[in-house]
């Protein structure tokens, strides 16, 4: 049966049953369409089941769960599902003949763009049999040279889709550009994804001339998605004052703001220091935390989910084993078995572990074959050989932001690692592993995709089962953010209840014994890998 026919026979099966997502308030022919693109799913999570009605209210919303619970989905869904508008032209007071972009949603990085991307056009595909054109639906704005303004801001005059998807850089760029080229007030909605690494804030403990910089810094030189904020809603605390006779009358777009860690300082931003949440925002959260300021506690004992183990491995000349601090892991009936032979899927391993190069690739692997490598190669080993008995399908590497992945790739690859840099844009490289199999499906020849921890938050990889972070640098980066960036590079596993590994390579105990006080902090520790000593 061939694929449209297939997709054809689930959209009738499904034209004559109710779906749990209408009584959400999503519309029946996108409910229809959304099983149709995503048969596997059956119903809303427990967080979706808040979001979606929160979002389609019209208010503003903040939400806080654990990585992993549907959030962007959800996201995706309520917008999808908001009603397009047509506003009159200032000047001539007739209705402009094109609708406005009516949702403006900010993601940290392009990966993240393109999955949304991918979501909305299986749902678009699914919709009719001539469905609409993509752009009309859904554009992806994202820094890629200048293609973002020399492509991105024709397009989006010429047909001003129903979502716009960006980095706050990209979209800063394309307003100072073209500053109608996208009609900040016409908007109905600006929602932003990992809000917490978009908008810089600085903590409110202490008083330490650094930390009087800090914050004074942040001012003076407001990132990307500040501004966007400031643009749209700058005057929002002033006209929205209680008794002011003109706000009824004024407008500012809904504000939606996500992530699975929010610190307390980020809300004193939004509740306090701009006034662009107040007291009737719609306060969604999950098991994180509590929406009390001093709740920090609590937002940091995080789970994790019981099906995620976490791992500590130390890799030097002499070796590779445990961290001496890991303890047993108690198996229980969840755990994965381990495959067997027969279980993988067959298929060609040569033409799946060795894509043909191009110019630029072959110039980039002769210049670092004559080079020393930056990378630890006994970490690089660990990596390998734990990569090559444990993971049936699809792994994640995170490795430092500034260390380059094309040399992580060559490095792994000559270890003989299906080694790839994580790349949603493409056909390969990753998008492929976006919207098909699960965690425990078995391939003859796995993929390690490597990644920064920035690049990696929100993504959704279904065949993904491990997580290896290659050091502690990833972690350390941002002093007062590594348990917020353990968070959202372990939650790439685990998700919707499926189970997964995380495993922190270091190289000496030192190293290891930090990892571990970490993990204490997170409730949840390391436990050993049973094929290491």
């Amino acid at each position: 049966m061939s694929r449209s026919t297939d997709t054809d026979t689930r959209r009738e099966e499904i034209s004559s049953t109710s779906s749990p997502f209408v009584d959400l308030g999503v519309r029946p022919p996108l409910a229809k369409a959304l099983h149709v693109a995503f048969p596997n799913v059956k119903g809303p999570t427990r967080i979706q089941a808040d979001l979606i009605p929160a979002v389609l209210t019209g208010k503003d919303v903040i939400l806080q769960d654990d990585t992993g619970v549907g959030k962007s989905f959800g996201l995706m869904l309520a917008l999808l599902n908001k009603t397009r508008l047509h506003f009159k032209n200032a000047e001539t007071g007739q209705l402009n003949l094109k609708p406005s972009v009516t949702s403006l949603l900010l993601v940290p990085h392009r990966d993240l763009a393109f999955q949304f991307l991918h979501w909305i056009q299986r749902i678009v595909n699914a919709s009719s049999d001539r469905p609409p054109p993509l752009e009309d639906v859904v554009q992806v704005l994202v820094r890629d040279g200048k293609k973002h303004l020399t492509e991105g801001l024709p397009l989006l005059r010429e047909t001003p889709p129903h979502i716009l998807i960006g980095t706050p850089a990209s979209v800063l760029d394309l307003c100072r550009e073209d500053p109608h080229a996208l009609r900040l007030e016409e908007l109905s909605s600006v929602v932003l994804d990992d809000v917490d690494f978009m908008v810089e804030t600085a903590s409110l403990e202490g008083h330490t001339p650094a930390k009087r910089k800090a914050r004074k810094n942040i001012e003076l030189h407001p990132g990307p998605a500040r501004s966007i904020l400031t643009n749209i809603y700058g005057e929002r605390r002033q006209w929205s004052a209680p008794g002011n006779p003109d706000e009824d009358a004024f407008h500012t777009p809904q504000l939606v703001a996500c992530s699975a860690t929010l610190r307390r300082h980020l809300k004193y931003y939004f509740f306090n220091e701009t006034g662009l949440f107040n007291k009737d925002t719609v306060k969604v959260r999950g098991s994180v935390m509590g929406f009390a300021p001093a709740n920090i506690k609590e937002m940091e004992d995080v789970a994790l989910r019981q099906r995620i183990s976490h791992h500590v491995v130390v890799a030097s000349p002499e070796g590779i084993k445990n961290a001496s601090a890991a303890v047993e892991r108690v198996e229980t009936k969840e755990d994965d078995p381990e495959p067997r032979a027969e279980e993988r899927e067959q298929g060609n391993a040569a033409e799946e572990l060795m894509t043909p190069l191009d110019d630029a690739q072959m110039e980039r692997e002769r210049k670092f074959s004559m080079l020393p490598s930056p990378f630890n190669q006994d970490a690089l080993e660990a990596v390998a050989m734990a990569f090559a008995l444990d993971v049936p399908s699809v792994a994640l590497l995170t490795i430092p932001s500034d260390s380059s992945v094309h040399r992580a790739v060559y490095d792994l690859r000559a270890l003989g690692v299906n080694a790839h840099g994580m790349n949603l844009s493409g056909e390969d490289q990753g998008k492929s592993h976006l919207l098909h199999g699960g965690a425990g499906n078995y391939k003859a020849t796995p993929t390690l995709l490597i990644a920064t921890p920035a690049t990696v938050r929100g993504i959704d990889l279904p065949e993904l089962s491990h997580v290896f972070i290659l050091g502690v640098r990833p972690l350390q980066e941002r002093a007062t953010a590594s348990l917020d960036t353990y968070i959202h590079v372990a939650g790439r596993v685990g998700r919707f209840m499926r189970s997964g590994k995380v495993v922190s390579v270091v190289t000496d105990e030192q190293e290891a014994e930090w990892v571990g006080t970490m993990l204490k902090r997170l409730g949840v520790e390391a436990t050993r890998l049973g094929y290491f000593k």
